[in-house]
């Protein structure tokens, strides 16, 4: 008897043990509330003291990617333990949100990848070029990650200010003095630059300046100017002194413009003139902005007034802009059958996942004649119903630009006055990662899957990637010359200020050749050179130019669902 109870007694002691201990992680029940947790790097475990003085064990788990290794656990109830040195052994973090560890991709150049993955034309690339943790810069990643033709050419844009990029689209600057530059080095050797003042908008600080178009800017605040500083000249947040040379480079003087918000009216000159028993419609047009259409339509009401026979479109320096402007402008161009019956005006293609999206919700990749933003005013009510137009265009003239008068040609007698132009084949959209925008952005991530903090850090960021290509209504392009080759090409004179004449004027050079085009009357010149003067490129722009002169914004994106 003795001994059958002596092995009870041990069966029951040895029992105890064995639900009392847990070498892997002891259990405690009835915790209460956790006090506090310290981290062994001897065990590689977290010991947790509880309200009740009870103590438990939990394994960490070690992240070797970051420099020291760190330690994190995650208890049942969703408290997130973590150290940042597993090497060492100390108090450890408490928290009820995932622990920021060194292996975590920047949340902004996440959103890169997730766009530019999801919408890039050339979205294939990307995919095998995931973000790690130490892609820190997210503008840097975005421009390491785009296709070679891409890069080459300059065509995509991120911005960490998209506020500025969207008003820039709508024809609004802030802090800007309201004239257009053109940016050349003063020679083949020199680092200097100096700006040509191509036009002046109305009602803005340069023209209450006196600033004039063809005059010269040599200084700024007294300094001569740089690549450094050359930016100064599209707009500042202080009055700024410009030493200005007049248009034969003498005269030299101060001129001090205080900048201001402006909107910037692209319709900048229009003025029928009667020649040679022709009646001759001139428009000068700076961007396709939408916001102004009805400004293009009065336009286009004064020459059907006047009953025009012929029609002179200068996009010279226009870089280009919205489709849906471009549109416009060409429903008031073409003949009247084809906008009344909204024939095709061009096509855009994708890459396969935005093609599939169009395809899988039946939307139209093509822009159709006559068809409008109801907000302006029907385009046929100003249609001239012309069979042939002049158009003036040069190196400086991109994208909308080239959309408006490439496919035009398939509906009546394009006359391309001047120089081959920019060579911009794509259309770009912008992507937010999560505003659309009233319907004109694309974004990426559903809004309410994203906490207050993800939506500071990414507020502000914008990207402007190529998207996709264009072509007419017959599915031709203009790939493979690179640009728009002139009917009638001209030896440019935008480097000879000595030259140039207003707008408008009819002994211009370019506007001269269409006069005769037109009139059948001999064309002459003034070609004047100035000493030999032998300036260079820059190819330098402001920004909102340099997004213009990329591709033709398609401002009126159908908008795919956002990715939860």
């Amino acid at each position: 008897m003795k001994k059958i109870l002596f092995y009870l007694l041990t069966l029951t002691i040895l029992f105890s043990l064995s639900t009392s201990c847990d070498k892997d992680d002891p259990v405690v029940k009835d915790k209460r509330t956790l006090v506090s947790a310290v981290y062994s790097a001897y065990s590689q475990s977290f010991i947790l003291t509880y309200s009740n003085k009870q103590t438990e064990t939990v394994k960490a788990t070690l992240n070797q990617n970051t420099t020291p290794p760190s330690a994190t656990a995650e208890l049942e109830d969703g408290t997130y333990l973590y150290r940042a040195d597993a090497d060492t052994s100390g108090k450890a973090e408490i928290s009820n949100e995932p622990p920021v560890t060194g292996d975590e991709v920047n949340i902004v150049t996440q959103f890169v990848y997730d766009g530019m993955s999801l919408f890039y034309l050339w979205s294939n690339d990307v995919v095998n070029k995931k973000p790690t943790e130490e892609d820190n810069d997210p503008e840097e990643y975005f421009y390491s990650i785009l296709n070679e033709i891409d890069t080459e050419n300059g065509w995509s844009w991120i911005t960490d200010d998209v506020n500025s990029l969207i008003s820039g689209f709508e024809g609004e600057s802030t802090d800007a003095f309201g004239f257009q530059p053109y940016p050349l080095f003063e020679s083949q050797t020199s680092n200097y630059i100096i700006g040509f003042i191509r036009y002046v908008y109305p009602n803005t600080p340069a023209e209450t300046a006196g600033l004039k178009r063809g005059e010269i800017i040599y200084k700024i605040n007294g300094q001569r100017i740089t690549i450094d500083t050359y930016g100064t000249m599209y707009g500042a947040n202080t009055t700024t002194t410009f030493e200005i040379l007049d248009q034969n480079w003498e005269n030299p003087r101060e001129v001090e413009v205080t900048p201001a918000a402006i909107k910037t009216n692209p319709v900048l000159y229009s003025k029928v003139y009667e020649i040679e028993g022709k009646k001759i419609g001139y428009l000068f047009y700076t961007q396709f902005i939408e916001n102004y259409n009805d400004s293009l339509h009065k336009a286009f009401s004064e020459f059907k007034s006047a009953g025009i026979t012929d029609l002179v479109l200068d996009l010279r320096y226009n870089p280009g802009g919205g489709i849906s402007a471009a549109n416009y402008l060409a429903s008031l161009i073409a003949p009247e059958s084809a906008v009344r019956n909204k024939e095709v005006f061009s096509i855009m293609s994708y890459n396969d996942f935005v093609n599939n999206a169009y395809d899988n919700n039946n939307w139209d990749r093509k822009d159709y004649l006559g068809y409008y933003n109801d907000k302006f005013t029907n385009p046929l009510t100003a249609n001239l119903n012309l069979n042939k137009l002049y158009v003036i265009a040069t190196e400086s003239s991109a994208s909308a630009s080239e959309l408006v008068t490439f496919c035009l040609e398939p509906y009546m007698q394009i006359e391309h006055i001047g120089e081959k132009t920019s060579g911009k084949y794509t259309a770009s959209w912008t992507i937010h990662p999560y505003n659309d925008y009233n319907g004109r952005v694309q974004s990426v991530y559903d809004e309410s899957s994203l906490s207050s903090e993800d939506k500071s850090m990414l507020k502000n960021w914008g990207m402007q990637p190529i998207v996709g290509r264009y072509t007419d209504k017959n599915n031709k392009d203009f790939i493979a010359t690179n640009g728009l080759i002139p009917d009638h090409p001209i030896t440019t004179q935008e480097r000879n200020t000595v030259t140039w004449k207003p707008i408008g004027d009819i002994n211009d050079y370019l506007f001269a050749k269409a006069l005769s085009l037109i009139t059948g009357k001999p064309y002459t010149t003034t070609t004047r050179s100035f000493n030999n003067v032998q300036l260079r490129e820059t190819n330098l722009y402001s920004p909102m130019e340099e997004v213009f002169r990329s591709s033709v914004i398609i401002d009126n994106p159908k908008l795919i669902p956002s990715e939860q």
